[in-house]
């Protein structure tokens, strides 16, 4: 895995990467970095060109204009940015959480480019704005106290109230975040950013749940089934609503399926950007909704 620092649209933008061939985008949620993937990237650079950034405000990547109201569409548009910078045209996306949501985003500004799509525990892309309105807030405070005092215990706490197995989280997660959080303006920056996201008229025209019948892509939903952020009931309807989608939850497990089960999310993703039957190893997991042949 590579660390790469470069100006996109005159913004200093941060992304890891690693391999070769295929074009595989990672999106993290907010408040993190693409850092979130660090039990990921190696394994699916093996076999794909995997670039994981941090999107617009987080992490080490610089705010650019964005200061006030929804910020979808900012982040969407540095991203797109990105992506053509480095030569990209056609390739999957998947996101976690927030991520997720603009992943779907991307689908629908540029669905000529986005091939596959990978959605991983997302309640940003398919809970209801009433449940949104209700975990907003919770997701705000919990970010906010690591913030405010970027600890290794806040940062561990932060993560584990979202894990189903708190001794799952990252270690080497926490330093990344301790440093990140501890940046000039990175506070402001989450604040700003999640004042937005709460903002539930701003982000209106930004949500993708009435709309997922339009997304026509070859579609994996990954997500676990004690997930506190996304309501897996709202998931599953949200797949059977897809027109070409496969649901694989995962049991014993909370927000972050590919930090709790990394070995078998790398694994799925490959045989899904392989166009490979999923085959499902463990108790834990179960294809609900979707046939397994691609």
């Amino acid at each position: 895995m590579i660390v790469r620092v470069t100006e996109v649209d005159g913004v200093r933008t941060r992304y890891l990467t690693e391999g070769s061939g295929y074009p595989l985008v990672l999106v993290h949620g907010a408040g993190l970095s693409g850092d979130a993937w660090l039990r990921n990237i190696d394994a699916l650079g093996r076999h794909f060109f995997v670039v994981a950034p941090d999107t617009l405000g987080h992490g080490f990547t610089e705010s650019g204009e964005y200061q006030a109201g929804a910020p979808h569409p900012h982040i969407v548009d540095h991203l797109v940015s990105l992506i053509d910078s480095l030569g990209i045209d056609r390739f999957t996306i998947a996101g976690s959480s927030f991520g997720a949501l603009i992943a779907a985003l991307m689908y629908f500004k540029a669905p000529a480019r986005v091939e596959r799509l990978i959605i991983v525990g997302s309640g940003s892309t398919f809970n209801t704005e009433e449940d949104s309105r209700q975990r907003l807030p919770e997701a705000y405070k919990n970010g906010l106290a690591a913030y405010l005092n970027p600890s290794l215990e806040t940062c561990r706490r932060r993560m584990a109230n979202i894990f189903y197995d708190p001794t799952k989280v990252p270690e080497e997660l926490l330093l990344v975040q301790m440093t990140s959080y501890a940046m000039p303006g990175a506070l402001e920056a989450y604040e700003r950013r999640m004042q937005g996201m709460m903002d539930l008229e701003a982000s209106r025209p930004y949500r993708v749940l009435d709309r997922v019948e339009e997304i026509r892509v070859p579609t994996l939903v990954l997500w676990g089934r004690q997930d506190r952020r996304g309501i897996y009931e709202r998931a599953l309807e949200a797949v059977k609503r897809l027109p070409n989608a496969r649901l694989v939850a995962f049991d014993r497990c909370g927000h972050y399926p590919h930090m709790e089960y990394p070995a078998e999310f790398n694994e799925l993703v490959r045989q899904f950007l392989k166009a490979e039957p999923l085959r499902l190893e463990g108790d834990h997991l179960e294809l609900v909704v979707g046939a397994p042949s691609a």
